[in-house]
């Protein structure tokens, strides 16, 4: 029997847990979301870098909504 999980009760951390999801940093991966794409800027690439990073930050140290909103 499948159990149903409700999405609302996870972190990224549990769905990383759970379904044994990793990050895949391989260039090839899904070559389709980036071919004939238009060139990204330097500056661009800073930015996206930063996102980047606050993603996999927030993956691994889930913070509190107040804390969040403080910020």
């Amino acid at each position: 029997m499948t159990q149903s999980i409700q999405a609302k009760t996870l972190t990224l951390g549990d769905v990383k847990t759970k379904f044994n999801f990793q990050l895949a940093e391989d260039e090839q991966f899904f070559r389709e979301w980036i071919d004939d794409l238009p060139e990204v800027t330097e500056e661009e690439k800073r930015y996206l870098d930063k996102v980047n990073v606050g993603y996999i930050n927030s993956a691994e140290y889930p913070m509190i909504e107040d804390t969040v909103k403080a910020e």
